[in-house]
């Protein structure tokens, strides 16, 4: 597997709220990676702090976790075990009080199997055929809309209100875990973790045409963020391209 990664505090924000994982093959399980990205919100750095937190938790689940367990229930685990870090660590600082964040995640196998976890609006493409597809749905509140049939994708991706999260990681003690899979990946498909501050300027030609013309996952994720930035950048950038060569 090809792996990339790149995050950017963008234009506009003082501080970059946004946190990745990799883990690459390790300790008893040797066939498998694990990412994430994570967009937390919260003022006085909280949203940092959540995000960060995030991150670590999957990673410490993930890394105690046994061999035999199978993926879905490894990332509800580690997504679970995110939320409760988050709330406890809110409910221990009157500062950090209200503090979340969003997450995605996957686990892929050396064979190209894929399992994603996600919570908010931080999203995930495959690449599939020479095609960017999203799989992920958005936890807000126009997406609620889209699939009512109350308000059209075009009218969701402009709407004042499409940052408004209706699921997200700290803000309640359990959390309901959206987990995808199914998904296979074959020689030059890609997985494609990203955060708001790039879907909020790129599309899915987007997604295709940057992964069609770069050699390198490292080299589609820099090149996401960077079209993010170049295109108006207002809000923190993040990226993890996995390619399976």
């Amino acid at each position: 597997m090809d792996i990339g990664r790149a995050t950017d505090v963008g234009r506009v924000r003082e501080g970059n709220e946004d946190a990745l994982l990799v883990l690459e093959p390790a300790g008893p399980r040797q066939d498998r990676i694990v990412v994430a990205v994570a967009d937390g919100m919260g003022g006085h750095n909280a949203g940092e702090v959540a995000s960060a937190l995030a991150v670590q938790a999957l990673q410490r689940a993930v890394e105690k976790a046994d061999a035999s367990v199978e993926a879905d229930d490894l990332l509800s685990n580690g997504v679970a075990l995110a939320n409760q870090t988050i709330w406890d660590a809110a409910a221990a600082d009157v500062e950090k009080d209200g503090m979340g964040t969003t997450m995605v995640c996957a686990l892929i196998t050396a064979d190209g199997q894929v399992v994603i976890a996600n919570v908010g609006d931080s999203r995930a493409y495959a690449y599939v055929n020479g095609q960017a597809y999203l799989v992920t749905a958005d936890h807000t509140w126009v997406n609620e809309q889209v699939l009512a049939g109350q308000m059209s994708q075009r009218e969701a991706r402009f709407s004042p209100f499409r940052n408004l999260l209706t699921r997200t990681l700290g803000n309640a003690p359990r959390v309901d875990v959206d987990i995808f899979s199914g998904l296979q990946l074959e020689m030059g498909d890609a997985l494609v973790l990203v955060s708001d501050g790039v879907t909020g300027y790129l599309d899915e030609g987007d997604f295709t045409t940057v992964l069609q013309e770069t050699e390198t996952a490292q080299a589609a994720a820099d090149r996401l963020v960077a079209d993010a930035l170049e295109r108006g950048g207002a809000d923190n950038a993040t990226a993890v391209v996995v390619r399976r060569r």
